[in-house]
């Protein structure tokens, strides 16, 4: 979803994240899902990320994979 105001923009998309790696336990994944809220600058042509951030909702599966 995207919101335009004149040289700004606000965006919002959901997320989902798997993380694989290998270890002992046999537990190789970690999932997390949730949602990204982007603002962005109008800077000539281009527009640039000035912020963002992650809302986690939920994560699945090894919680200490990669610790």
């Amino acid at each position: 979803m995207v919101k335009l105001n004149d040289n700004q923009a606000e965006l919002f998309c959901y997320s989902i994240a798997l993380h694989y790696l290998e270890n002992p336990t046999g537990e190789n994944t970690r999932t997390f899902v949730g949602s990204y809220d982007f603002h962005l600058i109008r800077q000539g042509n281009d527009w640039k990320i000035d912020t963002f951030k992650f809302n986690l909702k939920y994560i699945d599966g090894n919680v200490d994979l990669g610790s």
